[in-house]
């Protein structure tokens, strides 16, 4: 009879080999798809960083449009409106994402092939590498937590990310997007393209340089009165720390009772680039595409109080505080917060 420790061996022995004819299948379809990655990453590298910046569009704004097909298509979002959006969008090649991404979607679907993009990380268990599917899933739950609780959904800066769209339609919610001009030129006139309702949803243009957010919002039928949620991701960390306690000091002022901020916070050694060689990568892309990184917190010692006092510095309560990463022990690097005015 086979002992209780040859029993226990088993099943890892089990998982060894079949992970071993997944990675046997995989090369040979891996190969296919070599001499058209190549060519999908030289149209997608134009697209993204060229083209972009011909028609004035924001490079990490494209960032997450890329993450939600990247879920989509490894099954851990359905997104079928972001897949449309990036096969009209001029700023990034749906070809090239296949290209790159193709063969592993295809092991996948085929025989369960699956790697870190075919994987959600547990909730705290977030590294910096692995904690983008969950930001994404962590904003869909505070869209899902409020869309029927709030009268206004504001979301300033969201760039191509199509988050109000399945949230809010058929809701009785009105929904304001601010971004730049030449931004939200292009995601309106990529949504007509794709065939994408969005008739629903206020888009308003605003030159930062000469025209104030807050009179463009109220312009557009915002109203001071009615419980809001504004949902502000991954915009601070482009603004120096004045313009980020300014922003965060006028939504405050625009909140009735019970409304709510949503946002998220980099620590400073992440937005320095001193976290890790791959983030020192990232923001030195990122500022060649003209976009340095500017405004993070100190979460060297006590990241949560670090964050409740910057909040209440901008009139605000944190109400629920999220730190990736923190089941691990690691250094923090990034939280999500919910704020309400003090």
């Amino acid at each position: 009879m086979t002992d209780n420790k040859t029993k226990k061996q088993l099943p890892g022995v089990l998982r060894f080999l079949i992970k071993l004819s997944q990675i046997v299948l995989y090369i040979p379809i891996q190969a296919v798809f070599v001499p058209f990655a190549m060519i999908g990453l030289i149209d997608g590298i134009y697209k993204e960083m060229v083209r972009s910046k011909k028609l004035s569009v924001s490079f990490s704004a494209i960032k997450t449009l890329q993450y939600r097909w990247v879920m989509h298509h490894f099954n851990t979002r359905p997104d079928q409106a972001s897949v449309a959006f990036t096969k009209k969008f001029p700023c990034e090649s749906h070809f090239g994402l296949w290209s790159v991404y193709g063969a592993l979607i295809i092991s996948q679907r085929l025989f369960g092939f699956t790697t870190m993009l075919g994987k959600i990380a547990e909730r705290g268990k977030e590294t910096l590498v692995s904690s983008v599917g969950q930001r994404v899933l962590q904003f869909d739950k505070i869209m899902e937590k409020y869309v029927n609780d709030v009268e206004q959904i504001v979301l300033p800066g969201v760039g191509f990310d199509l988050i109000a769209l399945p949230f809010t339609k058929g809701k009785k919610v009105k929904v304001f997007e601010l971004d730049q001009v030449d931004t939200l030129k292009v995601k309106v006139e990529t949504l007509k393209k794709a065939g994408i309702k969005h008739d629903w949803i206020s888009y308003i243009p605003v030159d930062y340089a000469s025209e104030s957010w807050v009179d463009r919002l109220l312009e557009a039928g915002f109203d001071k009165t009615k419980k809001t949620l504004f949902l502000w991701q991954s915009v601070s960390l482009f603004l120096e720390e004045s313009a980020v306690k300014e922003t965060l000091r006028s939504m405050a002022g625009l909140c009735a009772n019970g409304s709510i901020i949503a946002q998220d916070l980099y620590s400073k050694t992440f937005v320095q680039g001193e976290y890790a060689k791959v983030s020192k990568r990232n923001m030195r892309l990122i500022e060649k595409m003209g976009e340095p990184c500017k405004f993070g917190i100190d979460m060297s010692t006590n990241p949560k109080k670090a964050v409740e006092s910057f909040l209440q510095a901008c009139g605000l309560k944190t109400t629920v505080y999220i730190q990736f990463g923190e089941k691990l022990g690691i250094d923090p690097f990034y939280c999500i917060v919910e704020a309400e005015k003090l």
